[in-house]
């Protein structure tokens, strides 16, 4: 746009000065005057185009880079998740049955049980590759690498929101039984935790569903005692209206 200004521009006064020409002697050095000007002004133009074409191309080849570097780590992530959960199952293919007592009292030692090596991935990348399989709706892998989790990693800080998010999962798949246990499990063992109200809501609502209405309305009461003004307290007026 700006190019086409100063060329429209130089048009304009290149068409005054022929007009003044046998008025002004001067004006044909007025007008190569002007046109170098101009000559300069789109040489600058093309020079500053070529500075914006190199600087989109060095940017576009930093995406790219990005880009394959960011695909390389999910892929390498990923697979030391596939690991890690491979080795949890050999691990339990592997577990050296208990000797009889006849072995023991026959002075036989049992041979030591068999030592499993453990990936070097942290909790927080293992728990994040469960949690993207979720988000791909990978439920049935989504399980394994849960309940990998919770094997491996009893003492994370996460363990709970894994625990959470496999009672979502069962509840997605429709594995109600499974679900209801999941959720009961972590009303249990932590009281205190940060996503209590959700797990008691989603409690509740299954086990209504599952016609265990008394238990079900009882749940969702607590949900509005323990916390009257929160979203949850919302949630769970709204499912007892249902069946009052």
């Amino acid at each position: 746009m700006r190019l086409i200004q100063i060329v429209g521009a130089a048009v304009v006064m290149t068409a005054a000065s022929l007009f003044t020409n046998a008025e002004e002697p001067s004006s044909s050095e007025s007008l190569r005057q002007s046109q170098g000007e101009l000559l300069l002004q789109i040489e600058q133009l093309r020079q500053e185009t070529q500075a914006l074409r190199g600087l989109i191309e060095e940017l576009s080849y930093q995406l790219s880079q990005m880009s394959a570097d960011q695909k390389t780590r999910y892929l390498d992530l990923d697979q030391r998740l596939g690991e890690l959960v491979r080795i949890q199952k050999d691990a339990v293919a592997v577990m050296p049955a208990q000797p009889s007592a006849s072995a023991v009292r026959g002075g036989v030692e049992p041979s030591p049980a068999t030592q499993v090596a453990v990936p070097e991935i942290s909790d927080q990348d293992a728990y994040n590759a469960a949690f993207e399989m979720i988000r791909e709706r990978k439920f049935d892998e989504a399980l394994v690498a849960l309940d990998s989790f919770v094997q491996v990693y009893p003492d994370s800080e996460l363990v709970l929101d894994a625990r959470f998010w496999r009672g979502q999962v069962f509840d997605v798949l429709g594995r109600d039984q499974e679900a209801i246990e999941t959720f009961k499990g972590l009303t249990l063992a932590a009281p205190d935790y940060r996503r209590i109200l959700q797990v008691k809501v989603k409690l509740g609502k299954l086990l209504i569903k599952n016609q265990d209405v008394i238990n079900g309305r009882k749940i969702l009461q607590e949900v509005i005692t323990q916390s009257p003004e929160s979203v949850e307290a919302g949630l769970a007026s709204r499912e007892l209206e249902k069946i009052n």
